[in-house]
């Protein structure tokens, strides 16, 4: 899968709801970024490792929570920076708006 195919997804699902936002005040017009593969521990065994794609940063810094992509099933979730300076996936919720919901 290609970064454009993802860009294509999410902005089908957004279609017409640019100004969503969540509980944190997210502005997606801001927190959208080209989508990039990295590598995320597990949540519950760290010695198991995803290779996701970051759609969006919900800080500039890095820190709060990130959506990622999953190419092998075409599912968005959830993912954090440690304070080891490490991604970690903390949950899966299928679609890019759910996963929104979920932060």
């Amino acid at each position: 899968m290609k970064s454009h195919e993802i860009k294509e997804i999410i902005n089908q699902e957004l279609e017409g709801e640019f100004d969503l936002t969540n509980v944190h005040g997210l502005n997606l017009n801001d927190c959208l970024i080209e989508p990039k593969k990295e590598i995320y521990l597990s949540s519950t065994d760290e010695s198991i490792t995803f290779e996701l794609w970051t759609v969006l940063e919900e800080s500039a810094d890095r820190s709060g929570y990130k959506i990622t992509f999953d190419g092998t099933d075409k599912s968005f979730g959830l993912g954090i920076l440690t304070d080891q300076n490490k991604l970690m996936d903390i949950g899966t919720y299928g679609t890019f708006i759910e996963t929104i919901k979920g932060m």
